[in-house]
């Protein structure tokens, strides 16, 4: 069966995306950090696809809204501020808890969560950070379920006031901390030297 062009294909078009978008906007953001981060929509869409393995595709309501829940994951980050390392990564997955209920996104952040408390020693709100993105996620309208194509032209502060997307100021005040106590965020259980 071919594919079907989606919303991956759209966003993985950087070169139409800046061109037909105004220059401070969702979709300039977005590809600044695709770009930054060395990620693609097809990336995803591939990792996807590895982790379905032979399963067959249903076509169906389902497979699309699991679709735009992985379509969207790299748009969510940008929304939330919640960055790709460990914590980041933990808080995206408690933030998704009422976004998409699914006791598996809470146990993974939380399970992520503490064995980063366990292993650091850190003066951070790590817990904090992880109780503010839940409760930042119950508050948020679903991302999920928005308009992508007509949220890409608004400003990133616009799009955030109209989903009610607050900042993550306790996992913004952990980098802030870790860069102080000088613990790479993205290689925490790496014994920090001195």
């Amino acid at each position: 069966m071919q594919r079907v062009a989606g919303i991956d294909d759209i966003l993985d078009d950087h070169d139409m995306l800046r061109r037909d978008y105004p220059g401070v906007s969702l979709a300039h953001d977005y590809c600044d950090y695709m770009e930054r981060e060395g990620l693609s929509a097809a990336g995803l869409v591939a990792e996807y696809d590895d982790f379905r393995g032979d399963r067959p595709r249903l076509d169906d309501q389902i497979e699309w809204y699991a679709d735009r829940l992985r379509d969207t994951h790299d748009i969510l980050h940008i929304l939330t501020g919640y960055g790709r390392d460990t914590l980041g990564e933990q808080c995206v997955l408690a933030f998704l808890f009422h976004q998409r209920p699914s006791p598996g996104h809470l146990f993974v952040a939380w399970a992520g969560t503490l064995l980063m408390k366990v292993k650091l020693r850190t003066r951070a709100p790590i817990l904090g950070a992880l109780l503010e993105a839940r409760r930042h996620g119950r508050l948020t309208q679903r991302i999920v379920e928005q308009p992508i194509l007509e949220l890409l032209p608004m400003q990133l502060d616009e799009v955030r006031a109209r989903l009610n997307v607050r900042t993550p100021s306790k996992y913004l005040a952990t980098l802030d901390i870790f860069r102080e106590e000088s613990i790479d965020p993205h290689a925490f259980l790496a014994k920090q030297a001195g």
